[in-house]
């Protein structure tokens, strides 16, 4: 259930450019809830909303996430660890339907467990027969959509611990030089490396990249007990050798 956001904005945008109109149907919030494992925080409730002018159905399920070495995130079902109600809905136009969420799997987690909640409109044609012709003749078409949020099992008193695993001199594909940085989250939340300042010293010279110099790994996710690794073109202003490094963050939830 990989998926890439940039190229569905870019079909989305192409649509619009040749003048077909896309359903953009409805919105899930919260995108991103914390559960507890057990008691009352073990069910959550979502609203399911329909910004548009027609009837649509929607489905909501749960895929367990995880993310490897290399940021790629994959997902498994895990509609056995919910109890999703309704699951499957249908929202008159400018409808608002609440779902509740409760967790049913482990009560007592070593660590956090993260999910995600998946809200995805169905193909059904839900229009009155005339409708659905004027609309073919028109040659406008549907787009489904499809809403993915964050969900987290979080036992109580979790927490972070971040540490720097490994910065090392790579040759990349293209023969260019690259900065690889290892972190590993130790604890048992997940972190989220937001305003990250990398210290890096290599043959006597430092250098401190900043937030803005270190695109695609600063707001880096990593989930608990799991390792990240990234890479980047080596800083020009850094002797290219043995590197050590430190490093600074700011934990967000």
């Amino acid at each position: 259930m990989k998926r890439s956001l940039r190229h569905f904005l870019s079909f989305i945008f192409l649509i619009i450019l040749s003048g077909i109109s896309p359903a953009l149907a409805f919105k899930l919030e919260p995108i991103s809830r914390v559960f507890e494992p057990a008691g009352a925080g073990a069910t959550q409730s979502y609203e399911v909303i329909n910004d548009t002018a027609e009837q649509i159905a929607v489905e909501l399920s749960m895929a367990e996430r995880k993310i490897s070495l290399e940021g790629q995130e994959t997902t498994e079902s895990a509609d056995d660890d919910f109890l999703v109600y309704p699951s499957q809905i249908v929202l008159p136009p400018q409808g608002v339907q609440s779902v509740r969420v409760t967790w049913l799997g482990n009560p007592n987690p070593e660590k956090e467990l993260a999910y995600r909640i998946i809200a995805e409109q169905l193909p059904i044609n839900l229009k009155q027969p005339e409708e659905s012709q004027a609309e073919t003749t028109s040659g406008a078409i549907k787009v489904m959509f499809r809403y993915i949020g964050s969900v987290y099992i979080r036992p109580k008193n979790a927490q972070s611990k971040v540490v720097l695993n490994g910065i090392t001199h790579e040759k990349g594909t293209d023969g260019n030089d690259r900065l690889v940085i290892t972190f590993e989250n130790q604890g048992t939340r997940r972190a989220v490396l937001s305003e990250l300042n990398l210290n890096l010293t290599s043959q006597g010279s430092q250098l401190t990249l900043k937030p803005e110099q270190l695109e695609g790994v600063n707001n880096g996710v990593i989930l608990a007990g799991n390792q990240r690794r990234f890479s980047m073109p080596w800083p020009q202003q850094l002797p290219i050798g043995e590197v050590t490094g430190t490093f600074t963050f700011k934990d967000v939830d």
